[in-house]
């Protein structure tokens, strides 16, 4: 029994190895990843220039743990693994909204490191909606609307209650990765939206440092995560202007 599993072990290793490199080799050429890698640089960005030496060492890493499950999102998807790709696009979100709502509590802060504090996601959206900087701001400019839609999107995905979002194709399936163009597609634009509105999130908490000839290599990067028409809202209304490099 037990040279047995070892050789099926072996099998499966070989064939897993064999499988994703055959994906990654498929989907490499698509323009998808090329732009999402853009759209994470922008999270780096933010971190550099408005996270780092402004937000607490222990809040501050909320927002890397964000970014790193941006990348973790795009290498999953590189390799087909479409629903751990969405899954860590959901834990982006909770991780940036925590990164700043504990910023500005220290002493939940204290609290969340011993274990007696905890935000979810429904407590961290109301948080942000009745903020001070962004009540009086549209949710479309401020990006909550557009991360409220996309949490309860992905949380189809980590609960695997829509059809489209599943791996196996049939009862009996077993997939682990699939270079499916379509899904690949998909991915993309949940992807794509949950960065965008994180930026105008964050673009909106930060905006008299954003504006007029302000950090100016941030704002010039920005232009890969913000589409045009948000671009626009952003200067009509907050004076922060977001051109292409």
């Amino acid at each position: 029994m037990e040279k047995e599993l070892e050789a099926n072990y072996e099998t499966f290793r070989e064939d897993w190895i064999s499988q994703a490199t055959a994906n990654q080799l498929a989907l490499a050429s698509s323009k998808f990843y090329r732009d999402s890698y853009r759209r994470i640089a922008c999270l780096q960005a933010m971190k550099a220039d408005l996270v780092a030496g402004n937000f607490s060492p222990e809040s501050a890493a909320f927002f890397l743990e964000a970014q790193n499950d941006a990348l973790v999102s795009h290498v999953n998807a590189s390799s087909g693994a479409w629903r751990p790709a969405l899954q860590s696009l959901r834990s982006c979100i909770e991780n940036v909204l925590n990164s700043i709502f504990y910023n500005e509590h220290p002493v939940e802060l204290l609290l969340w490191k011993s274990g007696r504090h905890k935000m979810t996601f429904t407590d961290l959206h109301k948080y942000f909606v009745a903020h001070p900087a962004l009540s009086s701001m549209p949710g479309a400019l401020t990006g909550l609307v557009e991360i409220k839609n996309e949490y309860a999107t992905l949380s189809k995905a980590v609960h695997a209650s829509a059809a489209n979002f599943r791996m196996t194709d049939g009862a009996a399936a077993i997939l682990l990765w699939s270079a499916d163009a379509s899904k690949a597609s998909m991915w993309s634009t949940r992807e794509r939206k949950v960065i965008e509105a994180l930026c105008l999130l964050m673009c909106c908490l930060n905006k008299e440092r954003l504006q007029g000839t302000k950090l100016t290599g941030l704002r010039q990067i920005l232009y890969f995560s913000i589409g045009a028409q948000k671009r626009a809202e952003l200067k009509k209304s907050l004076k922060i202007s977001i051109q292409k490099p």
